[in-house]
């Protein structure tokens, strides 16, 4: 009788020790994700051009082993005024972001349609590059950059 208590004490001590280990290391092997979807607003100036734009994004792929963090898809609508003139414009875009932290870099690309109020030529490509503050598992993003039609941009969201 007392071998059997000798041996379970050992086999339990053995089960805790193993799987305290092994919970220490599941942070590092699942590291935590982004928010699949993310409504985000950005305005934009440069010179006399200004621009306000909606975006909805949807998170396709996350690796946070790999140099591309994450890939996207997103869709804006927006408005600019330029001296004598305005239009509108909305685009579709598919992106990647690198980093694994909070600090990433955003670049997209994809078609452009305006809608211009004075006959003038819209870009026919929509075009981010761009730095992204955005923590994985946490709604709050902020974005920063140079982007076709939104200029020189800064914009803020929210993840879900």
């Amino acid at each position: 009788m007392k071998n059997i208590q000798k041996y379970s004490l050992t086999i339990f001590a053995v089960i805790l020790m193993v799987s305290s280990l092994q919970a220490q290391n599941a942070p590092d092997q699942n590291p935590t994700q982004f928010k699949k979807n993310a409504l985000y607003g950005s305005l934009g100036f440069a010179g006399l051009y200004a621009s306000a734009t909606s975006n909805y994004e949807r998170m396709i792929t996350q690796h946070f082993d790999k140099g591309i963090t994450a890939t996207f898809v997103k869709v804006g609508l927006g408005a600019y005024g330029v001296w004598g003139g305005s239009g509108s414009y909305y685009y579709a875009q598919y992106g990647f972001l690198t980093g694994k932290k909070a600090s990433h870099l955003e670049v997209s690309a994809g078609p452009n349609f305006g809608f211009n109020e004075d006959g003038a030529e819209s870009p026919p490509i929509a075009a981010t590059f761009g730095y992204r503050l955005q923590r994985p598992e946490r709604h709050f993003l902020f974005r920063a950059g140079l982007a076709i039609p939104e200029t020189i941009y800064v914009g803020i969201g929210w993840s879900f």
